[in-house]
């Protein structure tokens, strides 16, 4: 694997949100609409499809490749949060230029994330056939992203920053982010803290998409660290199933992807229980 594959897995390997953002070429005040928007896209649309499909994978890997994976996140962690140091110590606006300390702080990052993706890529390869599987089941999927993201970006033009012309450009970049040491790389438990939505309100957020068809996110609020259950309720308020049971969640806002793809069309519930108390979130399944 080249270098100039693995510094683009770099990217979503500690951010993956912005790993599918980077489709939006556009720069300075005109493009941040777009860079908003499509965020909020790849949260509600892509990631719980995304999540799903690396929990499959979850049940063919072996327990020291799991622990391996571990590792390698928590380093990628560190590398993450060592950047973020080194841009905190830059003004903001303008990119200003480094110091040669700096220059070479930020040169030892990368040497380190293509070193470490150089790793998570060899433990992929064992698993290149059931990623290929995976995304593949995708194919529908993946084409209504493509058209959604072009849509977005064309809706909030910048004649200055065009990006230069490319096929399958943002079709391009969803299958980048399947190829197999990136998607490994997913988290694919199902509860990761999100962040909060606008006005802080406590409690239940939302469902995502709805009506859903064969993914949907389950977004919901933590007042109180402790144990967390998620039930499935059918449209008469009868338990179908529990969707997850934590023995701890830290307070604050989480998510949950969660596959209705089995569901006939109809109204259901999602019923979550903390310690605060119990609440449910309707939605629709098509």
């Amino acid at each position: 694997m080249n270098l100039a594959r693995l510094s683009s897995l770099a990217l979503g390997a500690m951010l993956t949100i912005t790993s599918l953002t980077s489709q939006a070429q556009q720069t300075g005040p005109a493009a941040r609409p777009a860079r908003a928007e499509t965020r909020a896209y790849i949260s509600r649309n892509v990631l719980p499809t995304l999540r799903i499909q690396r929990q499959k994978l979850e049940a063919q890997l072996s327990t020291s490749d799991k622990a391996q994976l571990a590792v390698f996140r928590a380093q990628l962690h560190d590398l993450r949060q060592r950047g973020r140091e080194l841009r905190r110590t830059t003004a903001p606006g303008a990119r200003p230029a480094l110091t040669e300390p700096e220059q070479q702080l930020a040169q030892q990052l990368r040497t380190e994330t293509r070193t470490l993706l150089q790793s998570v890529e060899q433990l992929a390869r064992k698993y290149d056939a059931d990623i290929a599987r995976l995304a593949q089941e995708l194919k529908p999927q993946r084409e209504q992203w493509a058209t959604d993201l072009q849509a977005i970006t064309a809706q909030h033009p910048s004649p200055a920053t065009q990006p230069r012309p490319r096929k399958n450009r943002r079709s391009d970049g969803v299958r980048r982010f399947l190829q197999p040491a990136q998607f490994l790389l997913l988290q694919p438990e199902a509860s990761t803290p999100t962040p909060a939505a606008p006005g802080g309100n406590a409690g239940l957020g939302g469902v995502f998409p709805n009506p859903a068809t064969a993914a949907s996110q389950l977004e919901y609020e933590v007042t109180k660290a402790g144990p967390v259950t998620v039930e499935l309720l059918d449209g008469r308020g009868n338990t179908l199933r529990t969707v997850t049971q934590a023995i701890k969640q830290e307070k604050g806002p989480h998510t949950l992807a969660v596959d209705v793809a089995d569901l006939p069309t109809g109204t259901y519930f999602f019923k979550i229980t903390t310690r605060a108390g119990a609440e449910t979130k309707r939605f629709v399944k098509e």
